[in-house]
Parts: C-alpha cells; sequence; structure tokens
C-alpha cells in the first residue's frame, strides 16, 4: 500500500496558455519519468454508492471528499492501480494498491471479496466502504497527461487535454466509445506539491491564478455523460 500526502490546485486554462506555460515550466523542470517524454495516457474507472454519495459530496461543495477509482495506462496491462482519494480543501491524500487484471475484471462485475486476501488497511477500509455502499462503476475517464517534476517541495505539474468519457462504464479494459468533455481548447493543469511551492514556479503560475477552480473530472464527467 502506498500513501501519497499533497496539496493541489487546479486549473481549467486556455490551450494557448496551456503551451506558454509548458514551455516556461521546461527550462526549470524536469518531464515526468513516466510515459514518453513525459507524455501518457490515462484512463480511470470510477466507482460510488448505489445513491452516488461520493457524487453528491462533491457537487453539493463538501469540505471532505471521498473518490474509488481504478487506473491503468495501458489497456493491455496486467497490473492495475486501486486508489482511493480523500480531499480536505487544498489537503489530499491519495492511498493505493497494486491489484491483478483478473481482480480488476471481478470489481467491475460486482465481487471485491479478493480484498479480503489482502493484510493492508486500505483493503480492509474499501471492502467495508463498497459493501456498505454497494458500490460499482460508474463512469470511465480518458485522457493524455503531460507531467513536469519539481524536486525541491516535491511538485508536480501536470496538463490534462482530451479529456473523454463513456456513459457505459464498463470495458476497463476495452477499446469503447466515449464523449468528449469541454471545448478541445481547453485544459486541465494540476499543481501538486508536499511542503511548499517555491517562487520560481510561483512567478511562472502567478498569471494563471484568477483560472483555479474546483474541477472534478468524475463529477464533471458524470454530468455531461448523462
Amino acid at each position: 500500500m502506498r500513501t501519497v500526502f499533497r496539496k493541489e490546485i487546479k486549473y481549467l486554462i486556455p490551450r494557448g496558455t496551456a503551451l506558454s506555460l509548458e514551455r516556461r515550466l521546461r527550462e526549470v523542470m524536469e518531464r515526468d519519468t513516466h510515459g514518453d517524454d513525459g507524455n501518457y495516457f490515462i484512463r480511470s474507472q470510477y466507482y460510488d454508492s448505489v445513491y452516488d454519495r461520493d457524487l453528491a459530496d462533491n457537487l453539493d461543495g463538501l469540505y471532505e471528499k471521498r473518490k474509488i477509482r481504478l487506473r491503468i495506462y495501458d489497456l493491455d496491462t496486467s497490473m492495475v492501480k486501486l486508489e482511493y482519494k480523500c480531499k480536505n480543501g487544498l489537503d489530499g491524500v491519495k492511498y493505493s494498491m497494486d491489484i491483478s487484471r483478473e481482480e480488476a475484471l471481478q470489481m467491475e462485475q460486482g465481487d471485491i471479496s479478493f480484498l479480503l486476501d489482502y493484510d493492508n488497511e486500505l483493503a480492509m477500509h474499501l471492502w467495508a466502504r463498497m459493501t456498505e455502499g454497494y458500490y460499482r462503476p460508474k463512469i470511465i475517464v480518458d485522457y493524455h497527461r503531460l507531467a513536469f517534476a519539481y524536486p525541491a517541495g516535491d511538485v508536480r505539474i501536470t496538463f490534462d487535454r482530451d479529456i473523454r468519457g463513456s456513459v457505459c462504464p464498463y470495458g476497463l479494459f476495452e477499446e469503447i466509445s466515449t464523449d468528449g468533455i469541454g471545448g478541445p481548447e481547453e485544459v486541465l493543469m494540476e499543481v501538486k506539491y508536499t511542503d511548499f511551492l517555491p517562487d520560481t514556479l510561483q512567478w511562472i503560475l502567478k498569471d494563471a491564478d484568477s483560472l483555479a477552480a474546483s474541477n472534478s473530472k468524475y463529477s464533471r464527467t458524470r454530468m455531461l455523460c448523462r
């Protein structure tokens, strides 16, 4: 089980602004080691209770928000990340563990009994929460990400493009039909840091401060893909 604590700020910005920021960040930040020169594909399958408890908390603007998802970076992968993300204001913590492709398919069909075979707190918590709330897949979200990393402050800045969602939440490892979320000129930038955001990066990002917004891919996609 892995635990990551970070502050997280999201910005919905025009493509032109994103390209300008990317050029400036390349001068001071490293490309993420994942993917092709920091570029990679992400697919997330989000789960929610029978009464959409997590979606309601997001839409109601509650201070505390929770999300459960499966995440992959390749449709042919044999390993899947099971993630539980909790956020209080700007402060977030993400718990994650690796499960097999076969276990992910079981989970997609409503069978989470395999979690009882794992000896960790996350598996036990998710089993209890998902069983009590009768959690099932609700939506699949695809997008392409460009990521930068900066050692001081443990900073990651990501740019997500071509965000698409599927009305049918099944088919985690399949080619599925998706609809675009937002316009083609829209980019979601996320700034994440553990300790502090260095002055150099604050100066580069200052022009985007007015564009900071609460923006949940899960909630937004659910509302637009009804």
